[in-house]
């Protein structure tokens, strides 16, 4: 009997692995321009994602994939709904297009297969793309449409700007070292009062991050005596408080936010509220703006200024 999709695809990306490897030291993957995982969680994404495509594709094996069914799939695809499209509140019918961010995934995944480069393609939703930020009032509002253990993964993420997967690390300050690797800046959290917490992200990055008292209060009175492994998409995760986090927690905001003001900008939204906030707040202190977002960057787990543009809009 054939192996899955899934199966076929980890068995294809394993032979990239390069776990626990700075990535700046990270070599390309043969004669792609895609670096090798570094993370579980990346190579089981891309794992994923290769299986998807091959099952739109309608092949049952991944060797019945070459350059020509890639170049046509990713050129449909650029004008194809969204298969996600349920799950967002949308006005007009660009808002339901794939995103360029499944796109690239989608070719990346293609090209480490073939192991040859491939064309980008862009997605024919090429308007720019709205705010995804919520107020605080609508936070506080959507909040009230949880479960409190979901509630307060949001009030959690919202305060320091998580991914819906981060929820699911976070540990207090000084129980995990944070990535030593990196160049951290002396005024991160600067004008801010509370505790620091660490939270494990992309590639593994452990960082700092700052709850307010009073969060920080409700988040212990929810520690576990001993964590737990929980999974999210594929990856294992050892948590330490009984909170909502990952995928799970995701749809759990979806719905709430849905029920709470009629659409969805999705938990990642949180992120957004917080990036907006905090800018203004870092500039304010009399910050430039580069040097403002340099410092947000590392805050949300990242290190590029640029990439802070994103949660600008």
């Amino acid at each position: 009997m054939a192996k899955s999709l899934k199966k076929q695809a980890e068995a294809v990306l394993k032979k990239h692995l390069s776990l626990g490897e700075n990535k700046r030291n990270v070599m390309l993957i043969e004669n792609t321009t895609h670096s090798r995982f570094t993370s579980v969680r990346s190579y089981k994404e891309t794992a994923s994602t290769l299986a998807r495509v091959a099952d739109n594709m309608g092949v049952h094996m991944l060797r019945d994939i070459d350059s020509t069914k890639a170049s046509e799939y990713l050129n449909r695809r650029k004008d194809m709904l969204s298969e996600k499209v349920q799950l967002v509140h949308v006005q007009d019918r660009a808002a339901n297009l794939v995103s360029q961010k499944t796109l690239d995934a989608e070719r990346k995944a293609l090209s480490i297969l073939l192991n040859e480069p491939i064309a980008r393609v862009y997605s024919s939703n090429d308007r720019p793309m709205g705010s995804r930020s919520y107020t605080t009032s609508q936070v506080d509002e959507i909040a009230k449409h949880q479960s409190p253990k979901n509630a307060l993964a949001t009030k959690v993420a919202g305060e320091a700007g998580l991914r819906a997967s981060e929820l699911l690390t976070i540990r207090k300050a000084g129980e995990l070292n944070i990535s030593s690797s990196r160049n951290w800046h002396d005024s991160r959290f600067v004008g801010m009062a509370g505790e620091r917490y660490v939270v494990t992200g992309k590639g593994g990055l452990i960082r700092e991050v700052m709850l307010s008292h009073e969060t920080a209060k409700a988040l212990e009175a929810r520690r576990l005596n001993t964590p737990v492994t929980k999974q999210d998409r594929g990856v294992n995760f050892k948590s330490y408080y009984d909170i909502g986090g990952g995928n799970s927690f995701s749809q759990s905001y979806s719905a709430a936010s849905k029920r709470a003001l009629g659409f969805s900008n999705g938990a990642h939204g949180l992120r957004h509220q917080y990036a907006q906030a905090r800018l203004e707040h870092i500039k304010s202190l009399g910050h430039s703006t580069m040097e403002a977002k340099l410092i947000l960057s590392q805050e949300i787990g990242h290190f590029r200024a640029s990439i802070t543009d994103t949660y600008l809009r």
